[in-house]
């Protein structure tokens, strides 16, 4: 039902996706892989949410910098083909930069919903917030106990976390974040530690089957998400905070999971 929240689903799928090109060692697998990566970027694009698409972009060029630096320049060349091809999204990137953007933002938008809700914050305790559930997210729009003020989406969910829980929430949960991020990169460095990649091979081929490209996929699509959340509160869906940490746990136990099943198999 919403673009927003299958844009980020897309941003999930595509660094696992890529990350499994790399790790299948079968021709026919990896070209089918591959045939399913460009179809999810197809997905996103015409998603037209351009917060999915600065969440995209922010993944796949972390997942270049982990696994394969030839990425940048075939993500730079198929943004660049996408703005001569399909004028209209170039159009709606375009318009951003535009006096009627900036109009439109003030009168409607991001931009006065988040000074809203920054005077709101001001209002009360900054350091405590203007209360769990009572503005920014789902539960303040479906209850509405404040009659003082007009209720609507902060479409930033840090901003709605720092609104509601103020200073100390919002501190906190980027401290979760972080610590997440750190597991993560942990995560994949546990799970390659082991292993002797042939350096002269393609990188296609180098680490073939490889625990520390799932991570390394995993981990992306986690940042991906949280950069969305930037420009729309996606932890609002109850079952995108379930693929989130569920994702997240996964990828913290790969390593070890991966370490018992093999000495089962031995």
């Amino acid at each position: 039902g919403s673009p927003s929240i299958f844009g980020s689903l897309i941003i999930f799928a595509i660094p696992i996706v890529a990350a499994l090109v790399y790790y299948e060692k079968k021709p026919l697998r990896k070209f089918l892989l591959f045939g399913v990566l460009g179809m999810m970027c197809l997905c996103d694009l015409f998603t037209f949410s351009r917060g999915s698409w600065v969440g995209l972009i922010v993944a796949m060029t972390l997942f270049a910098v982990l696994v394969d630096g030839r990425l940048i320049a075939a993500m730079l060349a198929a943004m660049g083909g996408v703005l001569v091809a399909v004028p209209s999204i170039a159009d709606r990137i375009a318009y951003l930069f535009t006096r009627d953007y900036l109009e439109a933002s003030a009168a409607g938008g991001r931009s006065i919903r988040w000074e809203t809700g920054m005077e709101l914050l001001k209002s009360r305790s900054q350091w405590l917030g203007y209360g769990l559930g009572r503005f920014g997210g789902a539960v303040a729009m479906n209850n509405r106990t404040d009659g003082d003020i007009e209720y609507f989406y902060l479409d930033n969910y840090y901003l709605k976390t720092l609104v509601e829980s103020g200073y100390i929430g919002l501190i906190f949960f980027l401290l979760l974040l972080a610590f997440l991020a750190v597991y993560g990169l942990k995560a994949m460095l546990k799970a390659g530690s082991g292993e002797r990649p042939d350096r002269s091979a393609d990188p296609l081929l180098r680490r073939v089957g490889s625990d520390s490209l799932l991570c390394a996929g995993l981990l992306c699509g986690l940042c991906g998400i949280a950069v969305h959340c930037l420009f729309e509160n996606i932890f609002e869906e109850p079952y995108m905070m379930a693929y989130f940490w569920g994702l997240a746990a996964a990828m913290i136990v790969l390593p070890k999971a991966a370490s018992e099943t093999e000495k089962v198999l031995r």
